[in-house]
């Protein structure tokens, strides 16, 4: 497929339906091999609950429980495709700090698969992961699938900022965090937690709460990790 091919099929993808998009995608991973697929773009700044755009076959009720719900916010893929581009493939060791969501994700047939995210200049990020019941994924498969898994977000990504318009609404924010809650922003991002950071730089844990608190208000994020993701995003850090 040459490169004048690819744009336009990128391109005409931007005016199907959501369900036309969701029955695009179902196909593709498919035919990597995959039952089921989750894609999410979050709008830079944008709260994951409120202002996502999802298209999932995912089980319903397992969307209704853990991801349209604060649950999402403690999602380790969702975390890290935040924070990273780089794909992470699904295991207990990733789910160490929440097992009854990895427990929950193996039961709805989701057992083995990754996430993949894109993330723009505009700070709109982008997930997409892909799971199957059966059989464990290797890998050579993952290395043989990876280019593609990391085109069909790609593709999924700009058909929706397009059809959903969202390059015109996004607002240019003037972010301003004070001198200290930068400082505080930076250790965060070191993986300081508040008492490390108040032993640091001699504040009281409250103190430093307080300033993680009003980064996060500032920056319209969702958790002190989305706030990290976002200042450095915006050059704060």
């Amino acid at each position: 497929m040459t490169a004048h091919q690819i744009i336009n099929k990128t391109q005409s993808l931007a005016y199907r339906s959501e369900a036309e998009l969701r029955t695009y995608a179902l196909k593709q991973i498919e035919e990597y091999g995959f039952d089921y697929f989750f894609f999410r773009m979050i709008p830079r700044l944008g709260n994951i609950t409120a202002n996502s755009k999802v298209i999932t076959n995912y089980p319903n009720d397992y969307v209704e429980r853990y991801e349209t719900g604060h649950l999402s916010q403690r999602n380790p893929l969702v975390v890290h495709c935040q924070l990273s581009i780089a794909p992470i493939i699904w295991s207990s060791e990733v789910f160490r700090e929440n097992p009854d969501l990895w427990k929950a994700t193996q039961t709805c047939g989701l057992a083995y698969g990754w996430s993949q995210s894109v993330h723009d200049p505009n700070g709109v990020v982008s997930i997409l992961s892909l799971g199957r019941r059966n059989p464990p994924l290797s890998e050579g498969e993952f290395m043989d699938k990876a280019a593609n898994v990391l085109w069909l977000c790609n593709q999924l990504h700009s058909a929706m900022l397009e059809r959903c318009h969202l390059h015109h609404q996004l607002e240019i924010h003037v972010i301003r965090l004070t001198d200290r809650e930068i400082e505080i922003m930076r250790w965060t991002a070191n993986g300081k937690i508040a008492s490390d950071i108040g032993t640091i730089l001699s504040l009281s844990t409250r103190t430093v709460n307080f300033h993680i608190a009003s980064s996060i208000k500032k920056l319209g994020a969702n958790n002190k990790t989305s706030a990290v993701a976002i200042a450095a995003k915006s050059g704060l850090l």
